[in-house]
């Protein structure tokens, strides 16, 4: 797996891999991290992959950022 492309959005790192007939795209905040693979024939060259990480999906996935810490928070709190 190597490393593609990386992009940051505010707090969101984002980092494009290449695995083979996959991307694998780590968005990562605050020691959380979401990761999607994606099939290259499906998806297209990264530019095209690229374009579709719009703010309507930075959005959805900083909601569920939120969500995770929320969650994590749980375990500090007994």
């Amino acid at each position: 797996m190597r490393i593609i492309k990386n992009l940051f959005n505010e707090e969101i790192n984002i980092t494009i891999f290449d695995f083979g007939l996959k991307y694998v795209v780590k968005f990562e905040k605050s020691g959380m991290e979401q990761t999607f693979k994606l099939d290259k024939l499906e998806i297209g060259d990264v530019e095209d992959l690229e374009t579709s990480i719009n703010e309507e999906l930075i959005k959805s996935i900083r909601n569920r950022f939120n969500e995770m810490n929320n969650e994590f928070n749980k375990f500090y709190k007994f």
